[in-house]
């Protein structure tokens, strides 16, 4: 059998998608069996939630890196490439190790059909003990009990937030995900824990209850609080067990955000605790700052003076958040909205967020297969049949692709902003068009 090239490797592991999605652990078992289980080689903390969890992930890691701790980040999906999954030391994967480790492996992807989730989750841990990190940050993907990820023994496992979403697999209600999304808990291992809603903490700390740990509580463990600036800043004050800040920058917009790098800080802290090293204020300070997390409310100038918003919010949660925060930045400003959401989300619950902020909406038809889902994209004139339910007087145009909308969202929008949003695969595919680097 001749040996496939990168591109070959790439579409083996999306040809994986039509096995779906499977949950159940035995598959991501027997195939790191088969490599030596690499996912404990190094420390590792679990990362889980409905939102904010990549956000979390991406602190924990820039301020291990930041300690010169070699450091491993795994999250999903992408924007763009596959190689933005996983990371060692900041830099994504490289392109020749997924073609290499792909034709190493070919015989037993195609005897045994793992899903797209189970082989690239192995690839990463594969990667990371062969890049010799001393510590990850690992974001499960759906759920928790049955995700892929949920293989590692962690020092550290962390829940950002629950909110109802990818129902038809965790349960149709927040109890029911919160319980899902609570099994990476593991016997005496910290759990922390930013969710606020009483009656799902409940659920939380009864599932750590049966596996032997308890719940760490952001709000009664840590303070932090947003501490003035622009709107257009995120300036707060951070105390946590060991660590002090007094108005620390971060690169990211909304209040919503401050809870997410409150968790990612305080996980660092105590990561750091376990690898013998302390948190160091500057050094903190500065990974914040520099800190670059694409996709969340980021906020870019174009040539013609168009200010362009890229948004990942793809379910109702973060569809409120992105319509909050727009509504801090810009007032009573509407936006031209350019939308494509993948068609198994509620798509009536987010579009109604999104008319708080939208008086234009533009749907591209978009090609969603080269994601790991079996969902399509949601029917461009079915967008637009719920926007004139919802609010008949609002525009609705529909294109053939994302280049015509783009075109044509930059040439209507003149000094209102261009929101891009509705999921990852959206973000990404107008970065590719409009040249936006994701690193």
């Amino acid at each position: 059998m001749s040996r496939l090239t990168y591109e070959q490797a790439v579409q083996t592991l999306y040809g994986l998608q039509r096995f779906g999605m499977k949950l159940g652990l035995e598959k991501i078992r027997a195939l790191l069996g088969r490599l030596g289980n690499p996912q404990g080689k190094f420390l590792s903390c679990h990362i889980a939630g409905t939102n904010g969890k990549g956000t979390c992930a991406a602190v924990l890691d820039a301020v291990l890196r930041a300690h010169d701790v070699p450091g491993g980040l795994y999250t999903s999906p992408h924007l763009i490439s596959i190689e933005e999954r996983i990371r060692s030391g900041g830099q994504f994967l490289p392109g020749e190790y997924i073609s290499s480790w792909v034709n190493e492996h070919i015989g037993y992807i195609n005897r045994y059909s793992p899903t797209f989730f189970e082989a690239v989750t192995a690839m990463a841990f594969d990667y990371f003990r062969d890049s010799r990190i001393r510590a990850a940050a690992v974001e499960a993907g759906m759920g928790g009990r049955f995700d892929a990820t949920n293989v590692i023994e962690p020092g550290l496992c962390v829940i950002t937030s629950i909110g109802l979403e990818h129902t038809q697999y965790l349960g149709r209600s927040l109890s029911q995900i919160a319980g899902e999304k609570a099994g990476i808990a593991k016997p005496k291992v910290p759990l922390l824990c930013g969710e606020r809603r009483a009656s799902v903490i409940e659920v939380i700390q009864s599932v750590a209850g049966e596996v032997g740990t308890s719940v760490r509580m952001l709000d009664t463990e840590i303070s932090f609080k947003r501490a003035g600036g622009k709107d257009r800043e995120l300036i707060f004050n951070y105390r946590g067990p060991g660590l002090k800040m007094e108005g620390a920058k971060v690169a990211l917009y909304g209040s919503h955000q401050l809870r997410n790098v409150a968790l990612g800080i305080w996980a660092a802290e105590l990561m750091l605790d376990e690898l013998n090293c302390k948190a160091r204020e500057e050094v903190v300070r500065n990974a914040l700052e520099n800190l670059y997390w694409p996709g969340r409310f980021q906020l870019l100038r174009q040539e013609s003076g168009t200010e362009l918003v890229l948004d990942v919010a793809h379910n109702p949660p973060s569809a409120e958040k992105l319509a909050q925060v727009f509504q801090s930045v810009y007032g009573q400003t509407k936006a031209v909205g350019l939308v494509a959401m993948a068609q198994d989300k509620d798509l009536r619950k987010i579009l109604r967020h999104l008319l708080k902020i939208i008086d234009i909406f533009i749907f591209p038809q978009i090609d969603f297969g080269r994601m790991d889902r079996q969902a399509g994209s949601a029917s461009p004139g079915k967008l637009g049949e719920i926007i004139k339910e919802e609010s008949p007087e609002k525009e609705v145009v529909i294109t053939s692709g994302m280049k015509e909308a783009l075109e044509l969202a930059l040439k209507i929008s003149e000094r209102r902003p261009l929101l891009v949003t509705g999921s990852f695969h959206t973000v990404g595919e107008a970065m590719i068009i409009l040249g936006i680097k994701v690193l």
